[in-house]
């Protein structure tokens, strides 16, 4: 309700917002289920393979080729023939001509590193090792033919680019896996074999592992993808070896399934979910209504404070008779409190006039500072009112109140010393404005009016105003030329005849906005329509629109 019409207020925060929505979700008793499918991400590599940037493999054999064309054997069968079987492996095939590039390394005197093992690395840096298939005549330099569940795995589809890169890989020691589903363990159960033994002989099928890819496992005739999760002693292994007698063995081991829960499990893990929400909302409920009632009696204490000295400093000026002035007090909820004020009068006569309105009772607010539109400042203790506040509208701010509740609840009656420094801290962030800057300001944004209205363009009129050229004063022009630098600000408008009418009043002031900024009628009455028919506020919007 805060974002619609009855409950708008201005100063309203985006922190209010979000605290509002959450608590709108907490009274509407909405119920969230977390038992899903999946409920876990699988775990991340190993650090010592950073899937994305590493190169923890220095190149074997000399041989890497950037920019090679994928292929599946189901894409190559029309100009290589069945290729059916490399289906079944995670290896590569590689065009004949490699061979030669390869093992004419021994016959040159350089060393041939065995078993050959490829590292195959997509554009986004997704990368699976595997063994050699086969070199394949026929097949074309630049390109590589894959199984598809390797593809499959990589993230890439037919013809994509890739590159491959001969490494040597360490024999493995150990392997950690992860079914992808729970439906791996009852086809496990149904075959009649331990799960550790099949997955031991299914994974020493494969020439090499990756972390962090999945593979899949033949159990019944039935393919189910594991991921492999960690490997010993690197990201990669390989499981082949040039000696085939070689015999060596790995340790395998698992973590179950995400979803490997029964129903009797997710009931009970959801009740059990339920009760905590609960819990934790009635104590985050009290513990937040516990806070919102400090914070509002710290709040109504300092309020009470800031109250009774601005009554006692205006108590003073009570019995004192004399010349009056019109001030007119916006409050942050854009409600307006009017009054009459002595001249000479201190300006606590106003913080008290503002601290009794209705949104000052209803807000209580941690302290405020009155701000003068033109000439733009920020009111002072020590200031006074003047003759200038005739008839001047002037914007309440309202200080933020400390977040920390100990602190808010500390600092509840303001000290001496902190109604010094408030105004003083207000005056740096608003700095007076500096007069001759403004004068200065006014006069080019006067004189570049002129000239775009003589069919100058923008950039020729700057240009122009910079070399120090001024239009001459033509007949057909009424604004009058700008004050003189000595004039600072806008001149204080003449008391109305009694005789005007309410329009004749509204043109006079259109007139003085048009002959002081330079801009036409419809814009300067634009402007005093934004601000309720004030010059010296319309003045002073337009002049910063124009800066």
């Amino acid at each position: 309700m805060i974002l619609a019409s009855r409950g708008w207020n201005p100063a309203t925060s985006m922190v209010d917002v979000l605290k509002e929505v959450r608590q709108s979700l907490l009274d509407s008793g909405i119920v969230a289920y977390s038992t899903v499918t999946i409920k876990k991400e699988y775990p991340k590599p190993a650090i010592q393979l950073e899937r994305l940037s590493s190169e923890i493999f220095a190149t074997a054999n000399g041989f890497c080729q950037e920019g090679m064309t994928v292929l599946s054997a189901e894409a190559a069968v029309p100009f290589l023939g069945d290729l059916s079987r490399l289906e079944a492996t995670d290896k590569i095939a590689l065009p004949f001509s490699y061979a030669n590039q390869i093992y004419q390394r021994a016959e040159r005197g350089q060393e041939l590193q065995l078993p050959l093992t490829f590292e195959v690395t997509t554009k986004l840096g997704r990368k699976t090792h595997c063994a050699i298939f086969e070199f394949i005549n026929g097949l074309p330099d630049m390109h590589v033919l894959l199984p598809k569940w390797v593809m499959d795995d990589l993230g890439i589809s037919e013809r994509e680019v890739v590159r491959v890169r001969g490494v040597v890989l360490q024999l493995i020691n150990a392997v950690q896996i992860q079914p992808h589903s729970v439906d791996f363990y009852e086809a496990v159960r149904q075959s009649g074999m331990e799960v550790q033994l099949l997955l031991t002989e299914s994974l020493a099928r494969f020439s090499c592992l990756t972390e962090d890819t999945a593979v899949p496992i033949d159990v019944g005739g039935t393919f189910f993808n594991v991921q492999i999760t960690k490997l010993q002693p690197h990201g990669a292994v390989r499981i082949i070896d040039t000696d085939v007698q070689h015999h060596f063995e790995f340790k395998v081991d698992f973590e179950p399934a995400p979803d490997l829960e029964d129903e009797a499990a997710k009931k009970e893990f959801q009740d059990r979910s339920l009760a905590a929400l609960k819990l934790k909302r009635e104590m985050s409920k009290q513990k937040q209504q516990d806070l919102e009632d400090r914070c509002r009696t710290a709040r109504r204490r300092r309020y009470d404070a800031l109250r009774a000295a601005a009554a006692s400093a205006e108590k003073a000026t009570a019995e004192k008779t004399g010349e009056a002035v019109d001030i007119a007090l916006r409050m942050p909820n854009g409600s307006q409190v009017k009054g009459h004020f002595l001249l000479d009068a201190p300006i606590a006569c106003l913080v008290a006039k503002a601290l009794e309105s209705d949104w000052a009772q209803e807000a209580l607010p941690w302290g405020i500072h009155l701000r003068m539109a033109y000439p733009r400042k920020v009111l002072k203790e020590g200031d006074v009112i003047t003759k200038d506040f005739h008839r001047c509208t002037l914007s309440v701010q309202e200080e933020q109140a400390p977040e920390d509740e100990e602190l808010l609840a500390a600092s509840a009656a303001p000290s001496p010393e902190a109604k010094q420094r408030e105004p003083e801290a207000m005056s740096s962030e608003l700095p007076e404005l500096n007069e001759e800057e403004a004068m200065a300001r006014t006069q080019r944004a006067f004189e570049i009016q002129r000239y775009l209205r003589a069919g100058v363009s923008l950039e020729e009129a700057e240009r122009k105003y910079a070399a120090g050229e001024v239009l001459p004063p033509t007949d057909e022009s009424r604004r009058p030329e700008p004050a003189p630098p000595a004039a600072a600000v806008a001149p204080a408008p003449p008391r109305l005849e009694r005789t005007r009418s309410e329009e004749e009043q509204r043109q006079f002031k259109v007139e003085m906005v048009v002959n002081f900024t330079g801009v036409d009628a419809a814009m300067a009455q634009v402007a005093l329509e934004d601000q309720d028919w004030v010059v010296e506020s319309a003045i002073n919007s337009l002049l910063d629109n124009m800066g």
